[in-house]
C-alpha cells in the first residue's frame, strides 16, 4: 500500500484516513450491524419488561448476547483467522438477518427468545476479531489510532440513532415494526461486506478445522500469560465498562420506575454514546499520543462518578446530562486499545482481537446480570448507583495499567 500523505505539521487527519475505500466498508459496515443490533436489543428489552414487570429480565434480556460471548471467545476466534475476512462476516451477518426474523416472527416466550440470542451471542466474537484484526491492516500507527477512534464514534452515533429511533418506534409502532428494520439491517450489512470488502486470504490457512477450539484456548492463555501489560491493559479495557453496561442494561426499569415518558429509555441510552462521540472524537483529534497516555486514568477514574448522582432520582434532562459526562469519560480506553493492537502478533491478530472483544462482551454481561439483580433487589437508580461506584473501585485497583510508560511503551 502506498504511503499516506501527511499534513505540514506530520499529523495525520480524519479526511486521509477516510480516503481508504476499504476503510469507509469497515466503518459502514459496522454501522449497519450496530443499528440493528441497537434496534433489537431495545424492542426486546421492551417486550420483556412489558410482559414481566422484571428489572432483571429486562436488564439481562439487554446483555442476553454478551455472555454466551465466553464460550465463542474462548472456542471459536481461531476461526477468524483461518477463515477468509470477507466470508466470515458475510456468514455472520447473514445468519443474524435470520435470528431477527425469527423473533419478529412471532413473540416467543422469554426464556425461548434468550436462548436464540445466546446461541446467536456465542459467534459474535467471530465477527469482533475479524473486524478487529482487519483495521490495522488497512491502518498502520497513527492512522490506525484515528482510524479507531472514528469506529467508535460511528458505533456510538448508530447507538443514538438506532436508541433515539428505536424510542420513536416504540412510541408510535409495536416493537415488532423494529426488530423487522433490524433485520433488514443486518441484511445490508452482509451484501455491503461481500461488495466492499477486498479478497483476503486467511492468515494461517494450515490451521485445522478440527483444531478450532484448542488452537483458541491455547492462544487466548499465550495471549494472557506471557506479557503483564497484556492483562492489565485487557482488564482495563474490560472490568470499568463492565460496571458502566451494568448502569446502562438497567436504564429500561429505571424508566419505567420512575414513571417517565414513553420512549425515554431510548433517548436515556441514546444519551451515552453521544458523551462517547464527543469523547473519542476530542481525545484522539486534539492530543497526541502523549497527552492521550496521560489522561487514561483520570478519565477511567470519572468515567463512573456522574452515575453517583442516580442516588437523587434525576429526571430525563439531568439523568441523559450525566449520561453524556459518563460517555465522554470512556475515551480513556483509546490508548489502551493503541497498546494492545501493538502488543499482538500480526499472526495471532484475529484471535487476539477476539479475546479482546469477546472478554469485553463476556464481561458487560456479568455486569447487566449483576447490576440488574441489584436493581431487583434495591430498586434501579441505587443500582446504577452502586455501578458508578464499582467503576471507581476497579480503576483504582487497576490504576498501574493505566500509567503514560505502560501506555506508551508496551513491549517494556
Amino acid at each position: 500500500m502506498a504511503a499516506q500523505p501527511r499534513t505540514e505539521r506530520g499529523r495525520t487527519t480524519y479526511g486521509e484516513i477516510l480516503a481508504e475505500p476499504e476503510f469507509r466498508i469497515v466503518l459502514v459496515g459496522n454501522l449497519l450491524m450496530l443499528l440493528a443490533e441497537t434496534l433489537r436489543t431495545l424492542a426486546l428489552s421492551v417486550l420483556v419488561f412489558d410482559a414481566t414487570d422484571s428489572a432483571l429480565l429486562s436488564a439481562v434480556t439487554f446483555g442476553a448476547g454478551f455472555i454466551p460471548q465466553a464460550i465463542g471467545g474462548s472456542t471459536l476466534t481461531a476461526l477468524a483467522d483461518r477463515l477468509r475476512p470477507r466470508r466470515l462476516l458475510v456468514a455472520y451477518d447473514l445468519l443474524q438477518t435470520a435470528v431477527t426474523g425469527l423473533l419478529a416472527a412471532a413473540w416467543l416466550p422469554v426464556w425461548a427468545a434468550l436462548l436464540v440470542l445466546a446461541v446467536a451471542g456465542t459467534l459474535a466474537p467471530l465477527r469482533s476479531a475479524s473486524t478487529g484484526a482487519l483495521l490495522p491492516e488497512i491502518l498502520a500507527g497513527e492512522r490506525y489510532v484515528l482510524g479507531r477512534s472514528l469506529v467508535q464514534t460511528l458505533s456510538s452515533t448508530t447507538q443514538i440513532g438506532g436508541y433515539a429511533v428505536g424510542g420513536v418506534l416504540l412510541a408510535l409502532l409495536s416493537p415488532q415494526v423494529a426488530l423487522l428494520l433490524a433485520a433488514g439491517g443486518y441484511l445490508l450489512a452482509a451484501a455491503l461486506w461481500r461488495i466492499g470488502l477486498h479478497h483476503r486470504a486467511a492468515r494461517t490457512p494450515e490451521l485445522a478445522l478440527g483444531t478450532t477450539a484448542l488452537e483458541t484456548w491455547r492462544t487466548n492463555v499465550r495471549l494472557l500469560r506471557s506479557n503483564r501489560n497484556t492483562r492489565g491493559l485487557l482488564l482495563g479495557l474490560w472490568l470499568p465498562i463492565a460496571a458502566l453496561a451494568g448502569a446502562e442494561a438497567t436504564l429500561v426499569a429505571y424508566a419505567a420506575r420512575a414513571g417517565l415518558p414513553e420512549g425515554t429509555a431510548g433517548y436515556l441510552l441514546a444519551a451515552l454514546p453521544v458523551g462517547m462521540v464527543l469523547g473519542d472524537l476530542g481525545i484522539a483529534r486534539l492530543f497526541r499520543p502523549a497527552t492521550r497516555a496521560r489522561l487514561a486514568l483520570p478519565l477511567a477514574l470519572l468515567a463512573g462518578t456522574p452515575l453517583l448522582a442516580f442516588a437523587a432520582r434525576p429526571g430525563p434532562v439531568v439523568a441523559m446530562v450525566l449520561l453524556v459526562a459518563e460517555g465522554t469519560c470512556v475515551a480513556y480506553s483509546l490508548p489502551l486499545q493503541a497498546a494492545f493492537a501493538e502488543l499482538v502478533p500480526e499472526q495471532l491478530r484475529g484471535r487476539g482481537f477476539g479475546l479482546f472483544s469477546s472478554g469485553l462482551m463476556t464481561a458487560q454481561g456479568l455486569g447487566t446480570a449483576l447490576v440488574g439483580a441489584l436493581a431487583s433487589a434495591v430498586g434501579p437508580a441505587l443500582a446504577i448507583t452502586a455501578a458508578g461506584g464499582l467503576t471507581v473501585t476497579t480503576v483504582l485497583l487497576l490504576r498501574r495499567s493505566f500509567t503514560p510508560a505502560r501506555l506508551l511503551h508496551p513491549t517494556r
